[in-house]
């Protein structure tokens, strides 16, 4: 026993205070040992114990001098510090994990790190209180549905809103309940969202896991995919885990704007030049609120000139955004509004 407990402080001890510039000695092993309790070993024994840890997959460099205690160091581990960081900046950008789970993770991921880079890496949790917003309960439905997609059993559930003005969360629809076939759940925008089937609509959805409460497994095996399922597309910028029918549209763009084109669609678009300053973008998008939000932030500089019925559905958009919710609400009772002639739309 005192053997493994002797290995695991060793083993901690280069984790915490080695990496590729900064190594140990065997008398530094000695020292730690003994203020541990430890019997003292001899740098034989200590060692062993090295070429132990290297057999079992530790990459330790070893230094041997003449007179001069033999010297250690991990050289390679699992996640370097620069890759700890990037894990801790989406751990502490993230709206869907809660402050106190965020704490609890950043400082997890900081321990993989030598010692000497954990208070850099720490350094967000000074800030998390700002930036949090999640209540917490998200995880735990995440759980609830990967354990569906992996059992490959439909779910279900209730959507939650927030009340006016305390902002408690409350049932959505007066509770109404959703059964789903859960297909997967992808990190998208710094949120977790579900991708599912929902038969009642014959539709994919993508609810946020944030927004869902209540999950309950069923004994009901999902839907099976359909053939053209594409998870791919779901990370795809211009699709934004909104809801809304897909069709390629065409946008008359000034040239300055070629770049902001590719990083919301990528490079796979059709790209013409019709003036020495202007281009047109023909890109596949799913048309809503999103999609307008998006061209509306480019006026002057970029039109929807097609098709028909996404200029269309960017005027109705329009419209809604000059009247109140009393006037939305009479107008969906007279029925849809009336759409202008002009197909094209000057954003």
């Amino acid at each position: 026993m005192d053997n493994q407990r002797r290995l695991l402080l060793i083993q901690q001890y280069l984790l915490d205070h080695t990496d590729d510039t900064q190594d140990i000695s065997s008398r530094d092993i000695r020292k730690m040992l003994m203020e541990k309790g430890m019997d003292a070993p001899d740098r034989r024994t200590i060692e062993a114990d090295i070429d132990d840890l290297i057999d079992h997959g530790m990459d330790i460099h070893k230094e041997h001098r003449n007179g001069v205690p033999t010297r250690y160091r991990v050289v390679g581990r699992d996640f370097d510090t620069v890759e700890l960081k990037i894990l801790i900046d989406a751990v502490a950008a993230s709206q869907f994990l809660s402050e106190e789970r965020s704490r609890r993770l950043i400082q997890h991921l900081a321990e993989l790190a030598p010692m000497r880079d954990r208070e850099g890496l720490c350094a967000e949790l000074r800030s998390l209180g700002s930036i949090k917003h999640a209540s917490g309960h998200g995880i735990y439905n995440a759980d609830g549905i990967y354990r569906a997609i992996l059992e490959k059993k439909q779910i279900r559930y209730q959507m939650i809103d927030l009340r006016v003005p305390d902002l408690e969360p409350v049932p959505h629809k007066n509770g109404k309940v959703y059964t789903v076939s859960p297909y997967a759940m992808i990190w998208h925008d710094d949120r977790y969202y579900l991708i599912a089937y929902e038969e009642e609509r014959d539709m994919i959805i993508t609810p946020r896991v944030d927004h869902i409460g209540e999950v309950k497994i069923l004994d009901d095996p999902i839907r099976p995919r359909p053939e053209d399922f594409d998870i791919s597309r779901y990370y795809n910028r211009s699709f934004r885990m909104y809801t809304g029918p897909e069709m390629d549209v065409e946008l008359i763009c000034d040239n300055s704007l070629i770049g902001h084109v590719v990083d919301h669609f990528g490079r796979d678009f059709t790209c013409i030049p019709v003036s020495d300053t202007a281009f047109r973008a023909t890109v596949r998008t799913s048309i809503g609120p999103t999609f307008f939000s998006w061209l509306f932030q480019y006026a002057g500089k970029m039109t929807l000139a097609g098709p028909r019925d996404a200029v269309l559905a960017y005027n109705r958009q329009r419209r809604l955004i000059l009247k109140g919710p009393k006037e939305q609400e009479e107008d969906q009772t007279a029925g849809e509004p009336q759409m202008t002639s002009d197909w094209t739309c000057n954003l």
